[in-house]
């Protein structure tokens, strides 16, 4: 069996091929940080591939350096023991699904926000992300967070606010409060509402903070984009996917044109794992 997994900050997808069959598992997310919190139920799901033998290929959140590698490393190796098995920064993982042998520049839109310069062969990473209490401009926690502090700060229209106040999704702000700091994953919990959020772009003031945090985001690699203008840019992750028109149109006001937005890169990269191994083994 062969299993590509692409673990982000709130969710991570198995994609699995074995001459039986083939298809994906969606679990939590596996980050270094928290692999003390993956869930029984998660651990079910993937049990199964747990079981079997074969080579997997783990591209994660948080895999960049390595001392992470090594903890998901020793995670994935008690779990699979019957495994080969490679850890990568989903960074890697993107660039190599995005640029192939290329060069290219890679940003990541998801929970948390990240951008890396990709020369074919590896990463560089001009500016570190400092994650989301601190940094990540667009990502789903900024956005999130900058939604939430625009709607209990009474700065939207009342349009929005009746909108809002039918929607059980958006709960009162204590509520709010009480459910991102008690949970276990505050961030994962900031970013879901997102979802919700791009259900409401047709207001003005919704899609002005989302353009904000976007160009918070090119203010922020400001200088390594102008460094390195020639070369293609691409996006992936579920915030930029979610918000593609705008995010495009944020980048194009800022003199940059976008060469790809997708939403899981990984699963064009395990196809092609797939498709290495299958003709390999016949």
């Amino acid at each position: 069996m062969i299993i590509v997994a692409d673990s982000g900050g709130t969710k991570t997808i198995w994609y699995y091929s074995s001459r039986e069959k083939s298809g994906t598992v969606i679990t939590s997310g596996l980050h270094p940080s928290a692999l003390a919190s993956f869930t029984p139920s998660d651990l079910e799901a993937i049990m199964p591939m747990m079981a079997a033998s074969g080579r997997l290929y783990f591209y994660g959140s948080g895999c960049l350096n390595p001392e992470p590698q090594s903890a998901v490393l020793r995670w994935l190796k008690q779990h699979f023991p019957l495994f080969e098995i490679e850890v990568h920064s989903d960074l890697i993982g993107t660039a190599i699904a995005l640029h192939g042998e290329n060069s290219g520049i890679v940003c990541i839109l998801g929970t948390g926000s990240s951008l890396a310069i990709w020369n074919g062969n590896q990463l560089v990473i001009p500016v570190p992300s400092l994650g989301w209490m601190v940094g990540d401009p667009g990502s789903g926690v900024d956005i999130a967070r900058r939604f939430f502090l625009n709607w209990y700060g009474g700065k939207f229209p009342k349009e929005i606010n009746q909108e809002l106040e039918k929607k059980a999704t958006f709960p009162p702000a204590p509520e709010f409060i009480q459910k991102i700091y008690s949970s276990a994953h505050p961030a994962k919990e900031i970013a879901s509402y997102c979802t919700e959020i791009s259900q409401l772009i047709h207001y003005d003031s919704v899609r002005r903070l989302i353009q904000y945090s976007f160009h918070d985001f090119f203010d922020h690699y400001d200088s390594v984009l102008r460094q390195h203008a020639t070369l293609p840019l691409a996006f992936s992750g579920g915030i930029a996917h979610a918000f593609k028109p705008i995010l495009s149109a944020v980048a194009k006001s800022r003199g940059f044109e976008i060469f790809s937005v997708v939403e899981n890169p990984v699963r064009q990269l395990a196809l092609m794992y797939f498709s290495y191994y299958s003709r390999n083994l016949d």
